[in-house]
């Protein structure tokens, strides 16, 4: 028996677990959800920051000075890591060291590295420990004042540094900067990926200027419904992610949603309204790899969140986010052939969120399908960031 169905035989019974849902709708409905928190627009931020001519020290200490560190944690990705770094070696400011950690690599990841004979790179090998592992590596061998990071089966614009560091420059208050990205999934190429985010494409439209400051409260009521930070779109400065703790190596997927969470808790957040990177979405990217832990342990933190919250907003933002992450893991399971196991998924959800479309889900997934999906056309979504 799959130990996700275990519940219904134990002490919570199928009755007991709809009663709740039904009991948490109703507390949802008396009690209405304030208004949060908008973000505010800033003036356009392209190239070097316009009115501030006195830099830091560190700007202008030598040509070779550091000012950002750039990680790339790999994996047995010779044969694509090259192209990532080729990307941060084309950046339009150069004040960067790129170290390249490998988690253990068994194929010529090292050799592919070494044949890119820039004084700038290093290359740093571990034992295989997993990527957030890997990347508190490059964090202790990090000498800039900001660390960026890039998957290396990602790549970067060239005046990504740049334009980030513009911002960080006009915003000293500012803990963390990221941007707008291109998508690739297979075949399927996405423009702008904020802008088919559910929760953070609201705050783009009518958007004047292309920058937007989000508060430790906005970012973190974001998060808690949707994660449209990623990684390879993120700098942070190197004293506030140090402060965080840096990544829980505990977490082998969406560990970067579970750092951004807490970075949110401590610092402001900046956006560019560029795409400023590209992901690229392949059939050994640990989000498919490892959907299934990712999404369990997601609804989990989810759902303390939702049970500790002090207030209306951030308990409603967490009770979305568990509603969406709850269908992302009753798709997996229906979708692997798992029937029983969806159906437990969505009514663990109802019972906790109230939400009734988890209900329905949960009595759908038993009721046999009446033929494949076309070709080309999955029955489910497969990727973190898709929504029905």
């Amino acid at each position: 028996m799959d130990a996700e169905v275990s519940f219904l035989y134990a002490d919570l019974s199928l009755f007991t677990l709809a009663a709740r849902g039904v009991l948490e709708g109703l507390r949802r409905r008396a009690e209405p959800e304030p208004e949060p928190e908008r973000p505010a627009a800033l003036a356009p931020v392209v190239g070097p920051a316009v009115g501030n001519t006195t830099p830091a020290p560190a700007d202008v200490a030598t040509p070779r000075a550091v000012l950002t560190s750039v990680i790339i944690p790999t994996y047995n990705r010779a044969g694509i890591v090259g192209e990532a770094m080729d990307s941060v070696l084309a950046q339009t400011d150069g004040r960067f060291e790129l170290l390249v950690v490998d988690d253990g690599s068994d194929d010529d990841t090292a050799a592919t590295v070494h044949r890119r004979r820039d004084p700038r790179v290093s290359y740093v090998r571990i034992a295989h420990q997993g990527v957030s592992a890997a990347r508190n590596a490059g964090i202790a061998l990090a000498t800039g004042r900001y660390v960026s990071f890039l998957d290396s089966d990602d790549l970067w614009k060239p005046d990504k540094l740049a334009a980030e560091l513009a911002f960080f420059e006009r915003h000293p208050d500012v803990g963390a900067v990221f941007s707008d990205l291109e998508k690739w999934d297979g075949a399927t190429f996405v423009p702008s990926f904020m802008r088919v985010t559910e929760v953070f494409s609201k705050w783009l439209i009518g958007l004047a200027g292309n920058t937007l400051l989000l508060s430790p409260k906005v970012m973190r009521w974001c998060l808690l419904q949707e994660v449209p930070v990623k990684i390879p779109s993120l700098t942070v400065r190197r004293d506030v992610l140090l402060g965080a703790g840096g990544f829980d190596a505990t977490w082998t997927s969406s560990e970067d949603w579970e750092l951004l969470l807490r970075l949110a808790a401590k610092t402001s957040f900046g956006y560019i309204d560029q795409p400023l990177a590209t992901i690229r979405i392949s059939s050994d990217s640990l989000h498919r790899l490892d959907q299934e832990r990712g999404e369990k342990a997601m609804i989990g933190l989810l759902a303390r969140e939702c049970e500790a919250a002090t207030d209306t907003s951030t308990r409603e933002a967490a009770r979305r986010g568990l509603a969406v992450r709850t269908k992302h893991l009753g798709w997996h399971y229906v979708d692997a052939g798992r029937l029983l196991a969806g159906s437990a998924a969505y009514l663990r959800g109802f019972a906790r969120t109230g939400d009734p479309a988890l209900l329905a889900r949960a009595f759908r997934a038993l009721t046999p399908r009446r033929g494949p999906a076309p070709p080309g056309h999955p029955a489910r979504p497969c990727s973190s960031e898709a929504r029905e």
